[in-house]
């Protein structure tokens, strides 16, 4: 595999879209000092497919419609494992209910109230560093606290037209302009 993951990836592994093949997924897991057992292989295959924002629950439930053959305690407790070794984000929405993110690149979310649909949107930089490293590191300079990495949550109402351009698109050409 050429191209395993860094910080600041897309993702454990450049997969193009494609599912990620079994020697990658094991692969990924060796490095990050996990033993491999089928249903991490599994689980992470699917995640990182492409990228998704999916509860324990919905995640079980598609594997099952895949014909995979796992508990949904197996879920969790693979979930987990996978967040702590940074191999996946977990994140919880405004209601409190835990997500977890393939993307593990520095970003946000943004979640219509309505729909539950979730957006990433990249992370804004200051003087050069994501916002979240800047204002960790300017709370624990200030207070001489040790702050865990902030986490933010952005709530609204995803457009409703038909055919709308692309909003982060937009943004990006609004940045551009801007500058």
């Amino acid at each position: 595999m050429s191209s395993r993951r860094k910080e600041g990836s897309r993702g454990a592994t450049d997969t193009g879209g494609a599912a990620a093949s079994q020697v990658e997924v094991r692969e990924v897991l060796k490095d990050h000092g996990l033993r491999y057992s089928r249903p991490r292989e599994t689980i992470l295959g699917y995640l990182l497919e492409r990228d998704r924002h999916v509860s324990a629950e919905s995640l079980y439930v598609d594997l099952k419609g895949r014909g995979e053959e796992l508990s949904l305690s197996t879920v969790y407790l693979n979930l987990s494992t996978l967040a702590e070794a940074g191999l996946v984000r977990e994140y919880k929405t405004p209601s409190g209910q835990s997500f977890y993110d393939s993307n593990v690149t520095p970003h946000y979310h943004v979640v219509c109230q309505e729909t539950g649909q979730v957006m990433d949107v990249p992370a804004p930089q200051v003087n050069g560093v994501p916002l979240g490293q800047y204002l960790k590191e300017y709370v624990e300079g200030l207070t001489g606290w040790e702050v865990d990495e902030p986490s933010f949550s952005l709530t609204g109402v995803a457009p409703k037209r038909a055919g709308a351009a692309d909003p982060m698109q937009e943004a990006d050409e609004t940045r551009k302009n801007d500058a």
